[in-house]
């Protein structure tokens, strides 16, 4: 069984690593195969593989045919359908919520639709609720993110969750509500219990977390909460998954059997095991509900139905066999489970802890057997932590070791009790949901204490495929029964994965990366020993912004830990609004800005015409502004010239407009370049012809948002470069776009880009 799991598994993972999903004719065709070998025991598992593989690309390519038609992109759209989830409200008159679109009106009457859409609606005093229908008018977009090494890939998990478009609610007339949900349905129940939990007193943090631990809202979980939770390794605790609702299984059906085989009436025909597998399936139902029935919560449901069917059935098995069917379940279910790191997380915990326990920790105390399994899964979860995150907490089997049963056998049933209470006595519920507030509360101090401690997280760029393998194979053998010899090789198959960094350029050459931060401009130079940013990228709400979100993990995936000179070019928010973010995260020697008076809070110094220096052969050396220059917006930043020792130049030039490079073309600036990041995201006030032509760039980078309301590049500046020859790549197509400017002086100047790079069938490549 395990074997035949494993193969399932390694073909659908085969997939995930294609550029492109295969072609239609070859589906029938691997049907066949399949099952002809099936009758030839030999063939059997890659038979299984081959399955996986193309079962993986079916559900891909349902949801593929049911993404939004190019043509209704950018269009108004009449739509109606139902409110998912509980809406998350971003400000007083701000909500972003999911749509089961139902029927939609292009302009030809109402159709069937059926598709899911991610919205915003944004300057409204409407308040949309789980289960509500609305008629809403509504501009979407295809599923776009930003597209870097290190970061998150909102693609991934927007096809994850089989989100067809995105997009905003327009303010319009025709925007009324259809009906309100029911309350007896789950999406009434969790908004009428959300409500609820709204009227208690908000001074106590741990409100919002009952909030995420009882019916999945996780929107009042703060910032400062969730860094708390991924320096101690409890972030799992806050997300509604095969943990929690394992949990309550568990205790309901032990509850369940003690009161069944003391005081149940048909204790000889039904055995008491068999009535606690039903209840306890049933509360595992009720507790996903409550949760929104969502994706990890589904799986955590499959799997215990497998479970409690096979102790209904009176089967006994091997618990590994039970995983394994429990995961052939779940992947039989939605393939493309294994796009999500809960599903790596819950799998590998588990099946760890059943690997560890058999047999050779029964005979030890409680407390040591905590501990031990604790440690276990602290070391041997670093792979996919690594993998999904690039970073794991070095506290988080101390951290676990208290907070997992305060929370799993304390806060949880006192938090359940008390919302199902809610719906019985506001005021006994209330009070019930405040104990458990309290013991979340008198369980923060300690945590917050370990997050806080300056070792708290270990930090490393992504492991390659090839580090990680060993790395698993090693865990198995660290953690194997005594008997077996050389266990403590295991940790010499580790090295690699925790070793392996990015390499360095070399002497005299120059790497520029033109990151991907939507609307906005962040750029990375790095020599040899030394790194330079150009601009943080915007600042979209109090709670995001790219610095933290695009420019400190991409900074983490190349093993850079310290910035030697941070430059800001000037005041705008597309280009100052992460560097809060960055300056609290990284180590910052120098601060420079076009306009030092927008940059408030740090020691800044101002970027000035005819500055220079040499880091590692490569010279930097600064074109504008004057020094005593009056300039104000978009005219005051900086222009930043780099040459590597080879003589190949970029330039970076900010939101510099007409007046200023016709200024610089006056005074025969040093403008020609290799490569030239165009100014002011290719807006028709910069760009003019004469600039055009003293840069004579062979490589022009755009860095524009997709789809930008402003209409980045303009046609007209696309064709002038066009026109004197260059190639141009811009930022929302290709995502991240590394430039290496070579030591040598007879190599040009080589342009790689993200989405070209790192291809994936939900992220389709965009090469030149």
């Amino acid at each position: 069984m395990i074997l035949k799991a494993l193969a399932f598994l390694a073909g659908i993972l085969a997939l995930q690593f294609c550029a492109e999903l295969p072609a239609g004719h070859w589906y029938p065709l691997a049907a066949l195969t399949a099952l002809s070998a099936w009758y030839l025991p030999v063939l059997r598992l890659p038979a299984l593989a081959l399955s996986g593989f193309f079962w993986a690309a079916f559900h891909a390519q349902l949801h593929f045919d049911n993404r939004l038609d190019s043509a209704l992109e950018g269009v108004n759209l009449l739509v109606e359908g139902k409110v998912g989830d509980i809406p998350v409200r971003l400000s007083d008159t701000d909500w972003r919520f999911l749509l089961v679109a139902e029927h939609i009106d292009t302009g030809a009457g109402w159709q069937p639709y059926g598709r899911r859409l991610r919205l915003g609606w944004y300057r409204t005093h409407e308040r949309p609720r789980a289960g509500e229908r609305w008629q809403l008018v509504v501009r979407l977009k295809h599923p776009h993110g930003y597209a870097n090494p290190g970061g998150f890939d909102y693609e991934r998990w927007l096809f994850q969750q089989r989100i067809a478009a995105t997009g905003y609610v327009r303010n319009d007339g025709r925007n009324h509500r259809l009906a309100v949900g029911s309350r007896f349905s789950a999406g009434g129940l969790r908004t009428m219990l959300a409500a609820r939990l709204d009227n208690m007193p908000r001074d106590s943090p741990g409100l919002s977390l009952v909030r995420a631990l009882t019916i999945g809202d996780r929107s009042r979980v703060d910032a400062a909460q969730w860094a708390v939770l991924r320096n101690t390794g409890t972030s799992h605790l806050m997300a509604i998954s095969g943990l929690h609702i394992s949990l309550v299984a568990g205790l309901v059906f032990l509850l369940a059997r003690f009161c069944w085989s003391r005081f149940g009436l048909f204790t000889e025909t039904i055995p008491a095991r068999r009535v606690a597998a039903l209840l306890a399936l049933l509360a595992a139902l009720l507790y996903a509900a409550l949760a929104g029935f969502s994706l990890p919560t589904q799986r955590a449901v499959i799997m215990i139905g497998v479970v409690m069917l096979a102790l209904i059935t009176g089967r006994h098995t091997r618990s590994l066999n039970v995983l394994c069917l429990a995961m052939l379940g779940v992947l039989a279910v939605d393939p493309l489970a294994v796009l999500s790191a809960g599903w790596w997380l819950s799998f590998s915990a588990v099946s760890l802890i059943l690997y560890v326990g058999g047999g050779r920790i029964g005979r030890q105390p409680v407390w040591r057997r905590w501990g031990y399994v604790h440690l276990v899964l602290a070391v041997s979860l670093l792979p996919v932590l690594l993998v999904c995150f690039q970073q794991a907490s070095l506290v988080a089997p101390v951290a676990n070791l208290i907070a997992v049963p305060w929370v799993s056998l304390l806060a949880i049933p006192l938090a359940l009790l008390g919302v199902l209470m809610l719906l019985v006595s506001e005021a006994a519920g209330s009070w019930l949901v405040g104990l458990a507030s309290l013991l979340l509360d008198t369980l923060w101090p300690y945590l917050a204490w370990l997050g806080d401690t300056g070792v708290a997280s270990w930090q490393q760029p992504q492991p390659p495929l090839w580090t990680v393998v060993p790395a698993a194979a090693g865990i198995l053998l660290l953690f194997a029964p005594s008997g077996v010899p050389g266990r403590w090789a295991g940790l010499w198959l580790l090295l690699p994965m925790l070793s392996l960094r990015p390499s360095a350029p070399a002497p005299g050459e120059a790497v520029v990366t033109l990151l991907d931060v939507g609307q906005g401009l962040s750029t990375v130079v790095q020599t040899r020993n030394h790194t330079l940013v150009y601009d943080a990228g915007p600042r979209y709400s109090p709670t995001f912004d790219t610095g933290s979100s695009v420019l400190i993990p991409w900074l983490r995936s190349q093993g850079i830990r310290r910035i030697e000179r941070m430059l800001v070019s000037h005041g705008d928010n597309d280009h100052i609004g992460g560097l809060q973010s960055v300056m609290d995260s990284v180590p910052v020697d120098r601060l420079s800005a076009g306009v030092p008076s927008a940059v408030n809070g740090f020691s800044v110094d101002a970027c000035r015409q005819g500055e220079r220096w040499l880091w590692d052969g490569v010279a930097f050396s600064v074109l504008h502004p004057p020094a005593d220059h009056e300039l104000i917006g978009n005219n005051a930043s900086c222009v930043l010239r780099i040459e590597s020792a080879g003589g190949h130049v970029a330039l970076l030039t900010g939101d510099i407009e007409a007046r200023v490079e016709g200024r610089l073309v006056a005074e025969r600036a040093a403008l020609s370049a290799d490569v030239l990041v165009v100014p002011h995201h290719g807006s028709l006030t910069s760009s003019t012809s004469a600039f055009v032509d003293a840069t004579g760039a062979d490589t022009v980078l755009y860095p524009v948002g997709y789809r930008n309301r402003y209409h980045f590049p303009r046609p007209e500046i696309v064709e002038r470069y066009q026109s004197a020859g260059a190639r141009q790549y811009d930022s929302a197509s290709h995502g991240a776009i590394r430039v290496t400017l070579p030591a040598d002086g007879q190599a040009p100047p080589q342009a790689t880009t993200w989405r070209c790079r790192a291809a994936r069938y939900w992220r389709p490549a965009a090469c030149l």
